[in-house]
């Protein structure tokens, strides 16, 4: 399918088999707005294929993550019935067989089928990513490290694989060469592991209180002393400082094995993926300069900040 869409053309191809492909991908791109703010300013640096596909895989993410969040503390059932709507519907799209669901949600799975096929992304990675939604309603807690991985591969790392696909369409030695693009993959599953990761230590406050969430593991917590209760009660101790420290170490390994992996990508493509890292690797420095406090603010970069960032990003790129 790849082959043909390059081959004629996006618009020849995508008006002949997709009549409602702007006003749905117009949708999604909407939803990348509002939400991926620092996945937005790097998605802007991508071919335009990619940057629309990429809108198209993110509202694709954000409504089931939204179901969960919003209905998890309270209506646990309602975000499950949400999700497996979701999935049934989901499921007949990918195949084309006729699915009934709300205007908005049949936007973004329109034009994620149209995604899905495009650039042969397995359709397993779906199934693994709302594995994890449901999986994140009814499950609070994570005993190591090791089960958090197991959670991370289909909240995160199928991102990277997923966006690796739509990356590398036109590349022929990772269509060609299975032990590179074995490699690549491997790249990518740790800089969404990476994203991931940074979203848990920004959040640690803000995900208890209105979730009743956390995400560090409880072995990390009892390694460096760390109580439920000092969370619940934002209180930063010099134990707190020294788990963040911790986490954050181990994130940045991540980052850096990411790294090696943008460099595999397509030159166009690398510097895009390459601005959204380092965006996001600034929450990581916004965490360390507020003596680790992630409790009691979510730490984020301003608009005069991720544009500087942005801009400094392009311009190093090498």
């Amino acid at each position: 399918m790849a082959e043909l869409y390059y081959s004629f053309g996006q618009e020849k191809v995508i008006a002949m088999l997709y009549p409602h492909y702007q006003s749905d991908l117009a949708f999604c791109k909407s939803i990348q707005k509002k939400y991926g703010k620092s996945f937005y300013a790097g998605t802007l640096f991508l071919l335009s294929e990619e940057r629309d596909a990429t809108f198209i895989l993110y509202a694709f993410f954000r409504f089931p993550d939204e179901y969960v969040d919003t209905h998890h503390k309270d209506h646990k059932d309602l975000a499950l019935s949400k999700i497996n709507v979701w999935n049934n519907a989901w499921q007949k799209c990918y195949v084309g067989k006729h699915f009934d669901i709300e205007d908005d949600e049949a936007k973004i799975l329109r034009a994620a089928n149209h995604v899905f096929h495009t650039y042969d992304i397995p359709f397993e990675y779906s199934q693994a990513f709302l594995k994890a939604m449901i999986q994140d309603a009814n499950k609070d807690r994570y005993a190591t490290y090791r089960e958090l991985e197991e959670y991370m591969y289909g909240s995160a790392s199928v991102v990277g694989l997923m966006m690796t696909h739509i990356l590398c369409a036109r590349d022929i030695r990772f269509n060609s060469d299975p032990e590179y693009k074995k490699l690549v993959l491997q790249k990518a599953q740790a800089l969404g592991e990476a994203f991931q990761m940074t979203n848990f230590l920004r959040d640690i406050g803000e995900d208890y209180a209105e979730r009743g969430r956390i995400y560090i593991p409880q072995e990390d917590l009892a390694r460096f002393d760390v109580s439920e209760q000092e969370i619940a009660q934002k209180i930063v101790t010099p134990q707190f400082i020294e788990l963040l420290a911790f986490e954050i170490e181990r994130t940045d390994a991540l980052y850096k094995e990411g790294d090696s992996g943008i460099r595999l990508l397509p030159r166009k493509a690398a510097r895009g993926v390459y601005i959204a890292r380092v965006l996001y690797a600034k929450i990581l420095d916004k965490i360390k300069h507020a003596n680790y406090d992630s409790l009691s603010k979510r730490r984020k970069l301003s608009v005069l900040e991720k544009n500087l960032t942005a801009l400094i990003a392009f311009a190093t790129f090498k």
